[in-house]
């Protein structure tokens, strides 16, 4: 299958452009940077805030990976965030209307919850947190993701286009500055912020690729968003005892959560994908190279 991967040479593409090659697909990347090259893939400079471009673009392809956004509201105005993340979305499944695409991965994230960089904290309900969960977004980054996954859902009922939107929380390289902090138990806060309003999630770069491609080959209809994270949490400590660090007015718990599972669940992903995370915490790193 011809795959569009907009944003695919940023930190989740170039896991994501590997597995797609992996699996047999013919790639073209799309990035804002001209004069980038990718290993196996056609590269070619594209602003998705321009329709045309990305109209051009997406005719010559069967499938798209959405992974270009603005990651976080840091150095970016609400503007900015609004155009790069909620327009390019809508700009890229209208194009896929006229191209006949029926199907998408989009990248959203953990942060469509609107938890970590809201101005107001999240009300968690429940633990393990699913898909169900309302949402309270005040910050830009957050109502981006929201409003991308808004997007998804008006294009399935009016175009029955199916796609996924997945929240994705931490993607960690192997051997990569955050995997060798991740390891680095003895020394870390359990009570960090950062960890604390993510609810100590995060996932394998890998692991996450597997679902962006999942994303356009499972055998699904609809327009879901789902989270994508490990099954466990990633600081070894007993779930229920980070729950009641943290969060301690939740006593509602809809899982058993007997050991380090992830307060976060993804058991929707194995339903709608038969994805599930195959590198859990704490494995080890890999060897430095010699």
């Amino acid at each position: 299958m011809r795959v569009l991967v907009t944003g695919g040479a940023g930190s989740v593409g170039r896991a994501v452009v590997p597995e797609l090659l992996r699996r047999g697909h013919t790639v073209t990347v799309a990035g804002r940077t001209p004069g980038r090259t990718v290993e196996g893939a056609r590269y070619e400079v594209l602003d998705c805030t321009q329709f045309e471009a990305v109209r051009r673009l997406v005719l010559e392809h069967e499938s798209v990976i959405h992974l270009a956004a603005i990651p976080s509201p840091r150095r970016h105005d609400s503007r900015e965030i609004f155009e790069a993340n909620c327009l390019s979305t809508y700009y890229v499944f209208d194009a896929c209307v006229e191209a006949g695409i029926s199907k998408i991965a989009l990248a959203s994230s953990i942060n469509a919850l609107g938890q970590l960089f809201g101005v107001r904290p999240l009300p968690v309900r429940y633990f393990p947190i699913d898909e169900d969960h309302p949402q309270l977004c005040t910050d830009p980054y957050s109502f981006s993701k929201k409003i991308l996954e808004e997007t998804a859902e008006y294009f399935w009922q009016r175009n029955g286009i199916s796609s996924v939107s997945l929240r994705i929380t931490m993607v960690v390289h192997p051997g990569d500055h955050m995997w060798r902090r991740l390891h680095d138990v003895p020394n870390r806060d359990p009570m960090e912020q950062y960890m604390v309003r993510n609810y100590w999630t995060w996932v394998d770069a890998r692991d996450s690729a597997r679902a962006f491609v999942d994303g356009i080959e499972a055998p699904y209809q609809g327009a879901h968003p789902l989270f994508i994270n490990d099954s466990v949490n990633n600081i070894g400590m007993p779930s229920r005892q980070l729950a009641a660090m943290a969060y301690p007015e939740v006593t509602d718990f809809r899982e058993p959560l007997d050991g380090t599972e992830s307060l976060v669940s993804v058991r929707r992903a194995k339903e709608i994908l038969g994805w599930e995370p195959q590198v859990h915490f704490p494995q080890e790193p890999p060897p430095a190279p010699e």
